[in-house]
């Protein structure tokens, strides 16, 4: 099974994995991953959510979710697809971005409800009234209740439903998250822009295309692979501090402050522009 032919199915991309797993520097960052997985399980096996408090639904829900992108980031990344990795993470760090929102401000789930609403109430109008045709007669049923229930929400809200502004949320309680790494992921890996493009060049000395890079390259990528096993590490702290903290896990919170100082001992930890949580 060549790459030409299987491409990343093939058997070809399993020797790239192994390869970055056994040898450093990747080593000592996949080592390090996995042990923050490990912790990320224990720390979801050791809560129970009451059913009434909807904020700590939402934080511990987050965190699921966060776990899963970490998880992702890392089986995207030992197997060469970097940009999709950081693609993944970007998403992640919006997850933790509202994780520490939820652990400052105990309102913030109230603005959560409120997008929710407004999200529904417009994918609901464009569905009914620009593509009718494409939805089936219990779809435009859910869908008007949707734009009822939105309708129903906002008077008892007392105001115009509106949208989660991450950049204002981040600013507020964790701004190194949106500056140094949703910022960063949005334009070199979530969005279609130059920076994503240039990944998928192979340029030689004189500046020209040589070819579209289609296959991992473990000595071209191997800045990249570091800077995704790092950004992914850093996700998990940045949402796993808060998430042991308002669900009273103390022996967890100092295993992840054992684990922040470990992360400086790291190959490449520095210099980089992201701030440990």
């Amino acid at each position: 099974m060549s790459f030409e032919t299987d491409g990343f199915f093939s058997s070809e991309v399993e020797t790239f994995r192994r390869y970055v797993r056994e040898n450093e520097p990747f080593k000592a960052w996949f080592d390090y991953a996995l042990d923050l997985n490990r912790l990320g399980f224990g720390m979801l096996r050791g809560v129970e959510t009451s059913r009434s408090d909807n904020r700590l639904i939402a934080l511990n829900a987050l965190f699921v979710r966060v776990h899963h992108s970490f998880q992702s980031a890392l089986i995207l990344a030992e197997r060469g697809l970097i940009t999709d990795a950081r693609a993944v993470l970007r998403s992640g760090v919006e997850s933790a971005i509202a994780i520490n929102a939820l652990a400052k401000d105990a309102s913030f789930v109230d603005q959560m409800i409120e997008a929710h609403h407004r999200s529904q109430r417009t994918r609901a109008r464009t569905g009914l009234y620009k593509f009718p045709d494409s939805f089936s007669t219990e779809d435009k049923v859910g869908m008007t209740e949707a734009i009822a229930d939105a309708e129903a929400y906002q008077p008892a809200n007392g105001k115009e439903l509106t949208d989660i502004k991450w950049e204002q949320v981040a600013d507020k309680h964790c701004p190194e998250l949106y500056q140094l790494l949703y910022r960063d992921l949005s334009s070199d890996g979530a969005h279609a822009t130059i920076n994503v493009l240039q990944r998928f060049l192979v340029v030689d000395s004189s500046e020209q295309i040589t070819a579209f890079k289609v296959a991992p390259d473990i000595e071209g990528d191997t800045k990249e692979l570091i800077e995704v096993l790092k950004t992914a590490t850093l996700l998990f702290t940045w949402s796993a501090m808060p998430y042991a903290d308002l669900n009273g896990l103390s022996d967890a919170m100092a295993a992840i402050t054992e684990r922040m100082q470990q992360f400086a001992t790291l190959p490449s930890a520095f210099p980089r522009e992201v701030a440990v949580a």
